[in-house]
């Protein structure tokens, strides 16, 4: 049987991490279409890739956004752990 090791914290890094990736591999998808598109494709091409940039920076926004919040509760527990001590 796996047991899941994962904390909050590892948890909200990873996606953060990943979420990170996202937007640089949609990030150099949306240069290429400008360096590699002609005239014809260009416009469906760009729209394609700005709306997967916006999405990518979506999800970023959304797993720093849980990263931080997971951070602060961490960092309260510690602080609390540490009075009760």
């Amino acid at each position: 049987m796996a047991i899941n090791t994962r904390s909050s914290e590892a948890e909200a890094a990873r996606r953060f991490l990943e979420a990170s990736r996202n937007v640089d591999q949609a990030f150099r998808a949306m240069r290429a279409v400008h360096d590699e598109a002609d005239d014809s494709d260009l416009t469906l091409a760009c729209g394609e890739a700005q709306s997967r940039l916006d999405f990518a920076l979506d999800e970023l926004a959304r797993a720093q956004a849980l990263f931080d919040s997971v951070a602060r509760v961490q960092g309260r527990r510690r602080v609390r752990g540490g009075m009760d001590a």
